[in-house]
């Protein structure tokens, strides 16, 4: 057998960004010594109220050989934690995804000198316009340019990266085969000619909310430097600071004006102590000397011929734009395309366990709330204890009706 199917195994038993794989790591040292051990071994290992235990117990490859025979037919290439070509710089963070699938062409991470572009989807004119230039010219020198390919800031870096010449790699939060946003497939086709597009997720997992702040720790984990461009104060991005901050990794942002929406997450992280970026200069000075082979500022490119509006709709990046007055009165939200906040359960189909299946099973799906999940604990009651609830929650993971997450908890799964 493959060893990259126990790989993709063991990726589909530990939960994404959870401590499963890290409490592993300490006790096992290849996926088939994990898959070959004994369930107190393991539970030894990763602890026995781990929301992961039972899937690490279920000792069946027929997901894992399924997926491996996808990604040969589909050409997704895998790279696995126990690889030689699995980047350092993901390994020196707490939580390191188990394999990671690709299209295009993976890049040398740990030679490159990666940044992370990242932002709001509601991007003002203001941020549009810095996003672009600074991710063009960051490019034009050889700097990588990485983000989530999600409408607004990441989408414009990237056709940054691309109009410049330059290599860009977006990682996602759903499966190599999922598009999403849809809008960008086009900029994804380009990606792929001169980077990669990469994930953690399987082929066929749903772009859910709750997969992208995992997402982010990825993102950064593969940067030298992360730059916020914008966003409020509730933006998915401050997640992605976070990661880069605890990576020990640069975090620069975009001065805005007070008072702005958009600038408020950056405005608070340059309080915090980030760096002010306004120029891809500000980047390249502070690591041309530590990186020469990757960063030399003589290559800028002059963007005089540059529209950036043709570039964008070259690429088919979609950047809904707010107004930059910061006093301007709010206006109603319109569902125009779907971002990731918006895909729950009133946006994504549930998958409902038939009413045959087994009756106290059914029970306790029925208990799961359609939207968020919950504490597996909550499910205990007079009727079953935690070691039955695990059994049931078993059979319904093994149905594809839930599926585990970190934190001991536990969702509805979708179609």
């Amino acid at each position: 057998m493959d060893k990259l199917v126990y790989a993709i195994w063991l990726s589909l038993c530990c939960s994404p960004g959870g401590s499963t794989f890290p409490s592993l790591l300490s006790k096992f040292t290849t996926p088939k010594e994990i898959f070959d051990a004994e369930i107190s071994d393991i539970s030894k290992a990763v602890g026995y109220r781990n929301s992961d235990r039972a899937s690490l117990s279920e000792k069946s490859l027929d997901r894992a050989i399924e997926i491996y025979e996808f990604c040969k037919k589909h050409s997704v290439g895998i790279v696995s934690y126990f690889d030689e070509n699995y980047p350092r710089l993901l390994k020196d963070i707490s939580s390191p995804p188990v394999l990671l699938y690709y299209r295009g062409t993976l890049p040398d991470f740990d030679r490159e000198f990666g940044v992370a572009c990242v932002g709001t989807r509601a991007v003002s004119d203001y941020g549009r316009k810095s996003a672009f230039r600074i991710s063009y010219d960051l490019a034009s020198a050889g700097a990588l340019i990485v983000s989530g390919m999600a409408t607004g800031v990441d989408g414009i870096c990237t056709a940054g990266a691309l109009a410049a010449g330059g290599r860009t790699v977006a990682v996602l939060g759903s499966g190599i085969d999922v598009c999403y946003p849809p809008e960008h497939l086009k900029l994804a086709r380009e990606i792929v000619k001169c980077g990669c597009v990469m994930t953690e997720y399987a082929p066929g997992t749903k772009p859910l909310k709750y997969n992208f702040p995992k997402r982010n720790r990825i993102i950064s984990g593969l940067s030298r430097a992360t730059i916020v461009f914008e966003g409020d104060e509730k933006s998915g991005t401050r997640y992605t600071a976070r990661y880069a901050k605890e990576q020990k990794r640069a975090v620069y942002a975009l001065p805005g004006n007070v008072g702005a929406k958009t600038s408020e997450l950056p405005n608070a992280l340059l309080k915090q102590g980030a760096k002010p970026c306004t120029a891809a200069e500000d980047v390249i000075n502070g690591f041309s000397s530590e990186f020469p082979h990757a960063l030399n500022p003589f290559k800028l490119k002059s963007r005089l011929a540059v529209d950036m509006m043709s570039v964008l709709r070259e690429f088919g990046v979609s950047a809904l734009c707010q107004s930059d007055d910061v006093f301007s009165p709010p206006r109603p939200k319109k569902r125009v395309q779907m971002t990731v906040e918006q895909v729950t359960a009133e946006t994504v189909e549930i998958n409902t366990p038939p009413e045959t299946f087994d009756k106290a099973a059914l029970q306790i799906y029925k208990n799961i709330p359609i939207e968020g999940g919950c504490d597996i604990e909550s499910l205990v009651d007079e009727k079953y204890n935690l070691r039955e609830i695990m059994k049931l929650l078993l059979k319904l993971e093994m149905g594809g009706f839930i599926m585990m997450l970190p934190g001991e908890k536990v969702a509805r799964k979708t179609k």
